[in-house]
């Protein structure tokens, strides 16, 4: 892919787990402030706080987190099996970002911001990954 660098989608994955890693601190630790609006259709607290913030005992944010750390690593380095894996990850990722915006608008009724911005570097990864991706002729 000519034009975008590649350490443009490894510097994303590292801002995804700056962001990850705050929104889970924030799961666990009260003292910590969340900075987001609440009012109208933005309401990153309620969001954070819901039923649906939490799968198998594990805050969402935690999950990104981890899915973040793994992109980071698959994503610098770039032998041909780590982008193979790369394109499988960030697909993944791609696919839960479906799942949780849906879950965000229609199951809770609430955008948190934080969540969002998660959401569009995911979906940047995810497509500049794709773009960049090796074509199976050239692996051979």
């Amino acid at each position: 892919m000519s034009g975008i660098p590649r350490w443009i989608r490894p510097a994303l994955a590292a801002i995804g787990v700056a962001i990850a890693a705050y929104l889970t601190l924030l799961h666990y630790d009260t003292a910590v402030p969340l900075y987001c609006s609440n009012t109208g259709s933005v309401d990153c607290q309620q969001v954070l706080t819901s039923a649906q913030s939490v799968v198998l005992g594990l805050p969402v944010a935690l999950y990104g987190l981890v899915w973040f750390a793994v992109a980071l690593w698959l994503l610098v380095g770039g032998s041909a099996w780590k982008d193979r894996a790369a394109n499988l990850w960030t697909l993944v990722g791609a696919v839960a970002v479906v799942y949780l915006v849906y879950t965000e608008l229609i199951v809770i009724g609430k955008i948190c911001l934080w969540c969002t911005s998660v959401h569009v570097i995911v979906l940047a990864i995810f497509v500049l990954q794709s773009l960049g991706a090796p074509r199976a002729a050239a692996d051979g």
